[in-house]
C-alpha cells in the first residue's frame, strides 16, 4: 500500500498538485503510523523519530552541509552516529 502512495506522491509531484501531494503524504504517515501501532510500538515512535532525525543530522559537515558523492547519495561526515533503535524499543 505504501508503494502505491509512493508512486500517486510521485506524480503528483510531477505534476505539481499540491492538493493530491498533501493526500499522498497523509495516507503513507496514516499507513506508517498504522505499521507502528500494528508491531505495538506506537509509544515509542516520537522517540524512534527523533533518534534517526539525530543521526541524519549528524552526517552532515561542520557548516551543517550534506556531504555528496558524485552520484548524489549523501555520505556519513566524521561526526556521524547509527541511531541507536534497539535501546529505546527494549526501553
Amino acid at each position: 500500500m505504501i508503494l502505491e502512495e509512493l508512486k500517486e506522491y510521485k506524480k503528483a509531484c510531477e505534476e505539481g498538485d499540491l492538493v493530491e501531494i498533501a493526500d499522498a503524504l497523509c495516507d503513507m504517515d496514516f499507513l506508517v503510523n498504522g505499521g507502528y501501532s500494528i508491531h505495538g510500538m506506537i509509544e515509542t515512535e516520537q522517540e524512534v523519530f527523533e533518534e534517526v532525525f539525530d543521526s541524519n543530522l549528524s552526517k552532515l559537515d561542520k557548516n551543517g552541509e550534506p556531504i555528496f558523492r558524485a552520484d548524489g547519495k549523501i555520505l556519513k561526515g566524521k561526526n556521524y552516529f547509527k541511531p541507536n533503535i534497539k535501546d529505546i524499543l527494549n526501553g
